[in-house]
C-alpha cells in the first residue's frame, strides 16, 4: 500500500514539489497585484442576466454603489439549475418577472467554440438571455464606473441532458461505481477527467482571454462529500491518474469494499482526494496566470466542512488569490446563528494564516435585517477580512444593502471607490 507523509510532510514537500515550480512561475508577476488586494477593502456583489436584463444595467449599479459602497461586480457566469430567488417567494425589486427558474449549466456569455473539445459550453435556450453577452456588457458598464470586475463558475459546468446521452465517462462515481446527482439534478465532473479537464480549463482560457475582467472566481462542486460510501471519486479516469502517484486506487477500493474502517486504506483514500484536488486548482492557477499574470483566481468556499470534499485549505493556498468565505447566516434572521458565522470566518483564517486574502459573503437576503447586517460586517472585519461579497443583488432587500454602507462607516472602513485592476495581457478575441 502507498504510504503518504503526515498533513504537515506534504505541505512541506508541497512547497518543494514540481508542483511549487510551476507556481513560482507565475508568482512574481502577480505578487504586487496579491499585496495590493490585502490592502485594497473590496466590497462586490454577484449578478445575473435577470437582474441586467430586467431592471437595467445601469440602475443596477446605481443602486449597488449608492446604498452598499460596491466597488466591484461578477456576473455569475455559467448557472446551474435553480428556482431564483432563492430564499424568498418573490424577487424583491425586479419590475418584469416574480420569480425565475434557472436553466440547468447554461453560459451567460458568447463562448468563443474554437478553444473548446468534446465538451463546449451550453447557451441558454431564451432569446432574450442567449442573444447578449451579458459578461461583456457587463463589465463595459462597470469599467465605466472604474469598478472591479469578474466572473464566477457555479456549482455545475454541463447539464444532466447532455451528461446522460453524451458525457457519462466524465462525471464522478462513488465507490459503488454509481454517480451521484447534486444541485439542479445533474453530476459532478471528475477533476481528473482529461475530457472534464479540457472543458474545465477552455472556459477559463475563454473568460480570462475575452474579457475586461480582473478575477476569476471558482464555486464548482469539488469531489463528492461524505465517508467512503456517499465520497468519491472511484472512476476509470480516478484509477489512472491514482496509479500515476504510485496509489492504488483499485486495491483500497477492493479493501474498502470489504472493511470500510481500514485505518490504512482510508488514510491513502484521503490524501490520494487531497492531491487530486490540490492539482486541480494549481493547473487552473498556472493556466488562468499563464494568459494573464494579474489575474485573480478566487475560491469560493461553498464548504465548510472542506476536508469533507477532499479538500486541504492550507494546502490549497499557492494555487489561490483569494478565497470568498460563503456563509449566509445572515438569512437565518437569528442573531443567535450569528455565531456559526464567526465560527466559519474564524476556522477559514486560521487555516489560511493572517496574510492571506479572505473575503466574507453576507446575505443580504430575506430573512435578513440591518441589525444581522452589522453583526456580519462586524464578525467579518474581527477575522480580517479585506472585503465583503453580497449574496445576492437579485433577492437583495434594499434596507440590507444599505446596512452594508452603514456599519463599514461605523467602523470607520474606508472603501475605495477604485481598486487595483489586473493587467491585461491579451486583448484578442478567440473566433
Amino acid at each position: 500500500m502507498h504510504s503518504h507523509p503526515s498533513t504537515l510532510d506534504r505541505r512541506q514537500f508541497l512547497k518543494n514539489s514540481s508542483m511549487a515550480l510551476a507556481l513560482a512561475s507565475v508568482d512574481v508577476p502577480h505578487r504586487a497585484h496579491a499585496q495590493a488586494r490585502r490592502l485594497s477593502f473590496e466590497v462586490t456583489a454577484s449578478l445575473y442576466p435577470w437582474d441586467l436584463h430586467d431592471e437595467g444595467i445601469e440602475p443596477v449599479l446605481d443602486n449597488l454603489q449608492s446604498m452598499a459602497s460596491v466597488n466591484s461586480v461578477y456576473l455569475v457566469a455559467l448557472m446551474h439549475h435553480e428556482k431564483r430567488p432563492l430564499t424568498s417567494a418573490v424577487f424583491p425589486h425586479n419590475p418584469v418577472r416574480q420569480t425565475w427558474v434557472a436553466e440547468d449549466s447554461r453560459c451567460y456569455w458568447h463562448p468563443h467554440l474554437a478553444l473548446y473539445g468534446k465538451i463546449t459550453p451550453r447557451e441558454s435556450d431564451f432569446a432574450w438571455i442567449s442573444d447578449t453577452d451579458w459578461l461583456d456588457a457587463l463589465s463595459r458598464a462597470a469599467r465605466k464606473r472604474n469598478l472591479k470586475t469578474g466572473a464566477e463558475l457555479s456549482h455545475t459546468l454541463v447539464d444532466r441532458q447532455r451528461i446522460d446521452a453524451q458525457f457519462s465517462a466524465c462525471i464522478q462515481r462513488d465507490i459503488h461505481g454509481q454517480p451521484h446527482s447534486i444541485v439542479g439534478g445533474t453530476f459532478h465532473l471528475c477533476p481528473n477527467n482529461p475530457d472534464a479537464m479540457q472543458y474545465t480549463l477552455a472556459l477559463y482560457r475563454d473568460l480570462v482571454s475575452n474579457y475586461d475582467i480582473d478575477f476569476v472566481q471558482t464555486c464548482t462542486i469539488p469531489l463528492m462529500r461524505g465517508g467512503v460510501d456517499a465520497g468519491g471519486c472511484f472512476c476509470d479516469s480516478c484509477m489512472a491518474a491514482a496509479l500515476k502517484q504510485h496509489v492504488n486506487l483499485k486495491k483500497i477500493q477492493t479493501v474498502l469494499l470489504a472493511n470500510p474502517d481500514s485505518p490504512q486504506a482510508l488514510q491513502d483514500w484521503q490524501h490520494f482526494r487531497f492531491d487530486t484536488m490540490t492539482r486541480y486548482y494549481s493547473t487552473i492557477h498556472t493556466h488562468v496566470h499563464s494568459i494573464r499574470p494579474g489575474i485573480e483566481f478566487r475560491l469560493n468556499q461553498d464548504f465548510r466542512n472542506y476536508m469533507d470534499w477532499g479538500m486541504d485549505l492550507p494546502a490549497l493556498m499557492p494555487c489561490l488569490d483569494s478565497v470568498r468565505v460563503c456563509d449566509y447566516s445572515e438569512q437565518k434572521g437569528s442573531e443567535a446563528l450569528m455565531q456559526d458565522k464567526n465560527g466559519w470566518l474564524g476556522e477559514t483564517r486560521k487555516a489560511l494564516g493572517d496574510d492571506f486574502p479572505m473575503l466574507s459573503a453576507v446575505a443580504v437576503r430575506p430573512k435578513a435585517t440591518p441589525d444581522l447586517i452589522h453583526e456580519g460586517v462586524r464578525i467579518a472585519l474581527q477575522n480580517k477580512a479585506v472585503g465583503l461579497s453580497l449574496g445576492h443583488y437579485d433577492g437583495a432587500e434594499f434596507p440590507m444593502l444599505l446596512a452594508i454602507k452603514e456599519q463599514l462607516t461605523a467602523s470607520g472602513v474606508a472603501v475605495p471607490a477604485t481598486l487595483p485592476s489586473s493587467t491585461k495581457t491579451s486583448t484578442t478575441k478567440h473566433s
